[in-house]
C-alpha cells in the first residue's frame, strides 16, 4: 500500500497537467451527473412518496377545448354523487383551485399591530383529509369541521410561531374577531416533490357550490379500496354523467365515450394528455437530463482512459525497471488501479463539494431538488459505483498490458506507435467531438425557439407595459388609484383585469346555446382592456364604460369562438348574471404561451357592485402603459408610492412592479430552464473534450519529438508543423459533425414539434457550430505543439 502510494504521488508530481486535466475533468462531470440525477430522482419519485400513493386517483374528464386532451376541474353536483354511489371508493375528497399564496396576519402584542407573513393556503373539503394521509403533530386534524378553524403544517407554525388554539388571518386588512380563524391541528409537512409541497394551511371548503352543477373548478381524488378496479368507478360515472347530461346519451342511456378516467397520482407529473392540479415535466426532457449526465460521464471516461493509455508508452521502462529488480507483477497493477481509484476519491469529494457550494447560488434555483448528501444517498451510492468501476474499467487493462512482457523487450517498442492505439484513441476522441457537435446544434436550436417564442407577435400590444398584483383594499379603490395614475404625464393609460393576460389555466365556461353545450375560456377585465392593449374589434362595439354599471355583464369573444360557435351579436351567452349579452368580437390573439393553439375565449366586463363585492375583482391585476421616453424605475416609484397611499397597510418596498417581459418570461420557464440547463453541459461536455484534446496532444508532441527534429533539419517551418499536429484533429472533427448533424436534426425536429408556432430549421446553426469546435481544436492543438514545433532541433535529439 505504501509502494502505490508513493508512485500515486510521484505520478501527480511528474504529469502535473494531465492530472490535473483528469481530475478538473472528472470533478466537472461528477458534479454535473450528481445535479442531473438528483433531479432526476426529485422527478421519478414525484407523488410517490405519499402514503398509499398506488391507490389515490385523479378524476379527470375530457378537454372541452382540445379533443384527446383531458382536464382535472369537476363541479361539485356529479363528483360528490359518484363518491357516495361507488363501493369501491374508500374515501374522495376535493381542492378548490389548489393552493395559493395568501397573506398571514398574527398578533404581535409587544408592538400593538400585526406580524405579516406569506405562505400557501386553499380550501378543501373535510373527506379530503381522509384521503391523503394528513399527520397530526398536535390537535385533531378533523376538528377543522369546526366554523373559522385551520390547520397548518409543522414548517409553517413554526415560521408564524402559532401552536393549536392560537388565532391568525388570512388574506385580510381589517383584523377582527369575525375574521380570524382558529388553528385546530398542526400537521406534518408534505415531501416537495408532491402535489400537497404548498399545503401550507388548509381551511374547510363547506358545501360551497355542492348544488351548482355549472361551476366547474374542483380537483377531486379518491383513494380506492385495496385490490379495487379503477374501471368500476369509470363505469358509475358514466351512469351518473348521462343521468345529468341525458342529451349526450344514445337512444339507450349509454355514453358511447368515456368521459371520465382515472389517474394514478404517482404519474401525474409526467402526464403529457391532461391538464392536472400540479407540478409537471417532460419524460422526454426528464430522459434527455438522464441522458446528458450519461455523456458527460462518458466524455470524462474517454479522458480518463486516454489519459492511462497515454501514460503506457512513458511508463513502461520504468515499470519493467521495477519487475528487473524483483517486484511482482500483482503489486505493479495493483499501483496502477489504486492511481486510478486515488484520482476518482479526489475527483469525487471536489464534485461533492461544488455542488454543496452551488445551493447558495443562482444555478440551485434550475434544480427542483435539494442538492445535500443526507437527502440524496442513494444517488452518492450510484456514483460511488460508477466512480468505481470507471477507475478499474480504465486501469485495468493498461495495467495488465504495461506488465504483461519481458522487461528486455521494452526497447522494442511502444503501445503509442501501435496502429490500435492510434485507432483507440482516434475513436474514442470523435465520439467526444461528435457529442459536444450534437449538444451544441441542440443548445442553439433550443435558445432560438426561447427567443422566438418571447418575441413572436401575439396579436396585441406588448411594449411599454408593467403590472402589479394589487391588494384587496387597492383593488377595491381602483377608479381613485387610476384617476391619480392618470394625473401624470408620463402615464399614457391605466387598466384592469382579474390576472395574467397570458396563461394556461383561467376561468373556463361551459355553458348550453341554442341547443348546444359549448366552451369557452373566461377573462374579467375593465371596460378599457381592449383599447388600452391594442386588440382590435372586428364586429360589433368595444366595451363602454357604463358597461360597468348596468344589471348585467357584457361579452366580446374571439373570432375562433365566433368560428367555433356560430355566436350573433346579441345573444345572451350566459356569464354570472346569466342574461350576459355578446356586444362584440375581436381579433384572434395568443392569451396562452405560444406552445399552444388559440381556443375560444371571452372577455367579460361583470357589473361594478358585483366587483366589489368579490374584493374587486375586475381589478386585481393593473396594467399600466407608460410612454416610450419615460423613466421607467422613475414610473414603477411612482406607482408603488399610488398605490401604498390607496393602502396604507403597504409600503413602497414591499409591492412588486414588473414589466409585461418579465411576466411573459414566467410562462416559458421551463424552456428557458432547459435552454440554461443543456447550455451550461454543452459547455462542460466541449471543455471536457478539449481537455482530452489537451492531454492526448501533450503527450503526442513528447513522443513526436524527434519526428519534429528531423523535419526541421530537411527544411520544414514552425508553421507546416503545426498543420501536421492540427491535420489529423480537423479531419477527426468534420468527420464526427456529419455524424452529429443528421442525429441532433431529428432529436430537434421532434422537440420543435411539441410547439404550436417554432422557429425554423436554420442552417447557419450546425455551420456555426463546426466552425467554433473547429477553431477551439486549432487553439487547443497549436498552444499544445507551439514550444515543440519551436524547439531547436539539436536539444530534441539530445533529450530522446
Amino acid at each position: 500500500m505504501k509502494i502505490a502510494l508513493r508512485n500515486f504521488l510521484t505520478t501527480l508530481r511528474r504529469y502535473k497537467a494531465s492530472s490535473l486535466l483528469n481530475i478538473v475533468g472528472l470533478t466537472l462531470a461528477f458534479t454535473a451527473c450528481y445535479i442531473i440525477l438528483v433531479q432526476v430522482r426529485w422527478e421519478m419519485t414525484y407523488n410517490r412518496t405519499l402514503k398509499d400513493s398506488e391507490r389515490i386517483y385523479l378524476i379527470e374528464t375530457t378537454d372541452w377545448y382540445t379533443p384527446g386532451l383531458w382536464q382535472a376541474w369537476l363541479c361539485r353536483p356529479m363528483s360528490e354523487r359518484l363518491i357516495a354511489s361507488t363501493s369501491a371508493v374508500e374515501a374522495g375528497g376535493c381542492t378548490w383551485s389548489g393552493f395559493g399564496p395568501t397573506v398571514v396576519l398574527r398578533e404581535n402584542a409587544s408592538k400593538m399591530g400585526y406580524d405579516r407573513f406569506n405562505t400557501y393556503s386553499g380550501s378543501i373539503s373535510l373527506s379530503l383529509l381522509d384521503v391523503f394521509d394528513f399527520k397530526s403533530v398536535a390537535g385533531d386534524i378533523h376538528d377543522l369541521k369546526r366554523a373559522q378553524s385551520i390547520i397548518i403544517s409543522r414548517s409553517t407554525a413554526e415560521q408564524l410561531g402559532v401552536g393549536v388554539g392560537d388565532m391568525i388571518w388570512c388574506d385580510t386588512e381589517q383584523p377582527s374577531a369575525e375574521n380570524a380563524y382558529e388553528v385546530v391541528a398542526v400537521f406534518e409537512d408534505f415531501p416537495q416533490n408532491s402535489l400537497l409541497a404548498d399545503c401550507k394551511m388548509a381551511m374547510d371548503l363547506g358545501d360551497r357550490m355542492l348544488d351548482d352543477p355549472s361551476e366547474w373548478s374542483y380537483n377531486y381524488f379518491i383513494r380506492l379500496h385495496p385490490g379495487a378496479d379503477p374501471r368500476t368507478v369509470i363505469e358509475e360515472w358514466k351512469k351518473v354523467y348521462a343521468e345529468m347530461y341525458p342529451g349526450e346519451a344514445n337512444d339507450e342511456g349509454q355514453l358511447e365515450t368515456d368521459p371520465v378516467r382515472l389517474s394514478c397520482v404517482r404519474d401525474l407529473y409526467f402526464e403529457s394528455d391532461g391538464r392536472v392540479p400540479c407540478v409537471q415535466g417532460s419524460l422526454v426532457t426528464t430522459y434527455t437530463l438522464l441522458g446528458i449526465a450519461l455523456l458527460v460521464i462518458a466524455l470524462a471516461f474517454i479522458n480518463f482512459v486516454n489519459f492511462f493509455f497515454a501514460l503506457v508508452p512513458v511508463r513502461i521502462r520504468t515499470v519493467n525497471t521495477f519487475k528487473v529488480f524483483g517486484a511482482p507483477n500483482a503489486s505493479l497493477r495493483f499501483s496502477f488501479v489504486f492511481e486510478a481509484v486515488g484520482l476518482v476519491v479526489i475527483a469525487l469529494l471536489l464534485a461533492w463539494y461544488l455542488a454543496f457550494a452551488i445551493q447558495s447560488t443562482e444555478l440551485a434555483s434550475y434544480i427542483s431538488a435539494p442538492l445535500n448528501l443526507t437527502q440524496n444517498l442513494p444517488v452518492v451510492g450510484v456514483l460511488l459505483v460508477i466512480a468505481v468501476v470507471m477507475a478499474l474499467v480504465a486501469s485495468l487493462y493498461p495495467a495488465w498490458y504495461i506488465t504483461s512482457f519481458p522487461p528486455a523487450m521494452v526497447v522494442k517498442g511502444s503501445f503509442s506507435g501501435t496502429t490500435g492505439g492510434r485507432r483507440l484513441r482516434t475513436l474514442l476522441l470523435g465520439f467526444q467531438f461528435t457529442i459536444s457537435l450534437g449538444l451544441i446544434i441542440a443548445t442553439g436550436f433550443i435558445l432560438l425557439q426561447h427567443n422566438f417564442l418571447l418575441r413572436q407577435d401575439m396579436g396585441f400590444d406588448r411594449r411599454n407595459l408593467m403590472t402589479v398584483q394589487l391588494s384587496g383594499k387597492a383593488a377595491l379603490g381602483y377608479d381613485a388609484l387610476r384617476d391619480r395614475l392618470l394625473a401624470d404625464p408620463r402615464v399614457v393609460d391605466v387598466t384592469g383585469a382579474e390576472g395574467r393576460l397570458v396563461g394556461v389555466n383561467r376561468m373556463s365556461w361551459g355553458r348550453n346555446y341554442k341547443e348546444r353545450r359549448i366552451s369557452v375560456q373566461a377573462y374579467i377585465v375593465r371596460w378599457n382592456f381592449l383599447r388600452m392593449m391594442g386588440i382590435p374589434i372586428t364586429d360589433g362595439r368595444d366595451f363602454l364604460e357604463s358597461d360597468e354599471h348596468k344589471e348585467t355583464g357584457m361579452l366580446i369573444c374571439n373570432e375562433a369562438a365566433h368560428r367555433e360557435y356560430e355566436f350573433e351579436l346579441g345573444d345572451e351567452i350566459g356569464g354570472f348574471c346569466g342574461t350576459d349579452p355578446l356586444v362584440g368580437v375581436c381579433t384572434d390573439f395568443n392569451f396562452r404561451p405560444m406552445q399552444y393553439d388559440i381556443i375560444p375565449f371571452v372577455f367579460y366586463v361583470i357589473p361594478e357592485e358585483m366587483s366589489q363585492n368579490a374584493g374587486g375583482r375586475a381589478s386585481q391585476l393593473l396594467y399600466l402603459r407608460y410612454r416610450p421616453e419615460a423613466d421607467v424605475k422613475g414610473v414603477a416609484d411612482y406607482l408603488r408610492q399610488c398605490i401604498a397611499e390607496t393602502d396604507p397597510h403597504l409600503t413602497p418596498g414591499e409591492i412588486q412592479i414588473r414589466t409585461f417581459e418579465e411576466e411573459l418570461d414566467d410562462q416559458y420557464v421551463k424552456e428557458q430552464r432547459l435552454a440554461t440547463v443543456v447550455g451550461l453541459f454543452t459547455l462542460l461536455s466541449v471543455v471536457i473534450a478539449l481537455m482530452g484534446v489537451f492531454g492526448i496532444v501533450l503527450f503526442e508532441t513528447q513522443h513526436r519529438r524527434r519526428e519534429v527534429a528531423v523535419r526541421k533539419v530537411m527544411g520544414a517551418t514552425t508553421a507546416e508543423i503545426l498543420r501536421l499536429f492540427n491535420r489529423h484533429y480537423i479531419r477527426l472533427v468534420i468527420v464526427s459533425f456529419a455524424i452529429a448533424a443528421p442525429l441532433s436534426l431529428w432529436i430537434v425536429k421532434r422537440w420543435l414539434a411539441s410547439f404550436a408556432y417554432r422557429v425554423p430549421i436554420h442552417w447557419w446553426v450546425f455551420a456555426a457550430a463546426l466552425v467554433a469546435v473547429l477553431l477551439v481544436t486549432i487553439g487547443t492543438v497549436t498552444f499544445c505543439s507551439w514550444r515543440t514545433a519551436n524547439e531547436n532541433p539539436a536539444d530534441s535529439v539530445k533529450s530522446e
